[in-house]
């Protein structure tokens, strides 16, 4: 009888160990020595071992010396940006494939592109590594840990999260002190953080062997420190991502910065007083901020307050940084004492300082993190610890209306100056009359070019009406309203609000009107018909 043929074209069961060999499947296999099933009717080769201990002189040819942490600090990771192996700019989206490599003794992440199969060429001359990550430049290895998310690489240390800076402070310090004198700075870097005792200080800058530093970072207390106090260099997160953001536009659409490269920063939320942003409040009720007020790394918060609310009491301003990702830094209290208030209507508008208050551009962001897209403004009673949010703004967009950049002439902008408001008297004078009035505004001053506010008016039966304001115009603007008179009265009652874009109240006033009585009775509009209405309704 001739032989049979028995065809297998599945192999992917993999190995079969329990069974006797007579009885495994016709895709499983007993034994697999140097192959892998795991495509579908294949059997592969598995790939040989390559010692990667080399990986400096094979693949950073122009950089010497450089040293791997065994069993750490290799990652993988995909994006859809080019250009992060050389922290490019202007990038494209086509995506690339990356190979994050930590070097102990050159402390930082290097990063190969698959696309362009090379290295950082920008670090090859500088000697310098895509991320800056602070591991300890001799000794035990920072063994960092590696998490890529939300489009952002992230970088923490496994081991260790400070170590002794070999050298310390080199004179007393007070409290108050901004710069240190150590004994070598030559150990310490720029925009870097170091703990001395209990307190974390930033460094800004350095002179030979001084210091200039801000203190009680991260919630810490600025306290004294002796005389030869120990120094600490501490190891901080790392985030490492793309940035493609168009800041502070105008309502037309344009921004005033559009940082578009790849962006390298601590991975922690700081809080602004940790970026070093003077926060001020402005009392705005006369005018707003002067322009020799308005300077760099700074926030003011004008405010301004109207009669007839509900803020009664003490209390204090905060405001907080939101991150890509819509993720919160800590509250930072704005100024030195709360705001005092008794039945009354609190108004604020943001001034955000950079270098050049007249320029409609700006190189850097003005609050030190390109990942600040937002701020978020909270209140809190004198005597409470409970924060509540007031209002969100926008450092993109900036809202309906957008930004507008601030003119040193325009001390007014923000708040109603010199201006008027008026109704005329209703066409008819008689109670529950459908009519017309004519709203007169005048705005006192120019308060910047595109800027809409609103007009209300209140006590006619139907209430309350609205008209818009050029709020850079300072002649007079009529509105015709439709309205219904109210009820019979000899001092009828219509108030009349200016608001601005974010219906904080700019100017408000009253106007009494004798209404006769006509003898009709009190209309029902109730379910009367027209869009909205329950029942009924026009065509």
């Amino acid at each position: 009888m001739p032989k049979q043929v028995h065809k297998i074209e599945q192999f992917h069961g993999g190995i079969n160990s329990s069974s006797d060999p007579r009885d495994v499947l016709d895709n499983e296999s007993t034994a697999l020595v140097d192959a892998m099933v795991d495509e579908v009717g294949t059997v592969r080769t598995i790939g040989s071992n390559v010692n990667q201990t080399d990986i400096a002189t094979k693949y950073l040819d122009n950089i010497a010396n450089l040293t791997g942490v065994p069993g750490a600090g290799l990652f993988v990771f995909k994006h859809d940006r080019t250009g992060a192996e050389d922290a490019g700019s202007g990038e494209a989206e086509t995506g690339d494939e990356y190979i994050g490599f930590y070097a102990d003794d050159n402390p930082g992440v290097w990063i190969y592109s698959l696309a362009e199969d090379d290295w950082d060429d920008d670090a090859n001359s500088t000697n310098r590594p895509a991320i800056d990550f602070n591991g300890k430049t001799t000794g035990d290895a920072a063994r960092p840990v590696f998490t890529s998310i939300d489009g952002a690489l992230r970088i923490s240390s496994g081991e260790l999260s400070k170590w002794d800076a070999t050298t310390d402070v080199n004179e007393s310090l007070s409290a108050t002190d901004t710069e240190i004198t150590v004994d070598d700075g030559t150990q310490f870097t720029a925009d870097s953080y170091i703990q001395i005792d209990d307190e974390i200080i930033y460094i800004v800058s350095i002179s030979t062997h001084v210091l200039t530093v801000r203190r009680g970072m991260f919630g810490t207390k600025s306290v004294a420190h002796t005389d030869n106090s120990d120094i600490y260099i501490l190891n901080m997160n790392q985030w490492y991502g793309y940035i493609n953001n168009k800041f502070f536009q105008t309502s037309a659409g344009v921004p005033e910065y559009s940082p578009s490269k790849w962006y390298n920063n601590i991975g922690f939320l700081r809080s602004l007083d940790d970026l070093g942003i003077t926060l001020a409040l402005d009392d705005s009720s006369s005018a707003s901020p002067d322009a020799t007020a308005l300077v760099e790394n700074k926030i003011i918060v004008s405010y301004w307050l109207s009669d007839d609310g509900f803020w009664n009491g003490s209390y204090w301003i905060g405001l907080t940084p939101v991150y890509l990702g819509n993720q919160e830094g800590p509250i930072s209290t704005v100024g030195s004492s709360p705001l005092q208030m008794s039945e009354q209507i609190l108004n604020v508008q943001l001034h955000v300082c950079h270098p050049d208050v007249d320029s409609a551009t700006i190189a850097t962001h003005p609050l030190g993190d390109d990942r600040i897209i937002g701020l978020n403004l909270y209140v809190k009673s004198f005597t409470s610890d409970e924060w509540f949010l007031l209002k969100k703004f926008d450092l993109l967009e900036g809202g309906e209306h957008g930004w507008s950049q601030y003119a040193e002439n325009e001390t007014t902008t923000g708040f109603w100056s010199d201006g008027s408001a008026s109704l005329a008297n209703p066409a008819s004078s008689d109670s529950y009359e459908r009519t017309t009035a004519v709203l007169t505004v005048t705005p006192g001053a120019q308060m910047g070019n595109g800027r809409k506010g609103i007009a209300r008016v209140s006590g006619f039966k139907v209430s309350p009406l609205y008209a818009t304001v050029d709020l850079n115009s300072t002649s007079g603007q009529t509105t015709t309203l439709n309205v219904v008179n109210p009820g019979p009265s000899s001092q009828a009652t219509f108030v009349i609000d200016v608001l601005d874009e974010n219906y904080d109240v700019l100017y408000t006033t009253q106007v009494e009107k004798n209404i006769s009585d006509s003898g009709a009775a009190e209309p029902d509009y109730t379910g009367g018909g027209g869009y909205g209405a329950d029942q009924g309704g026009s065509s």
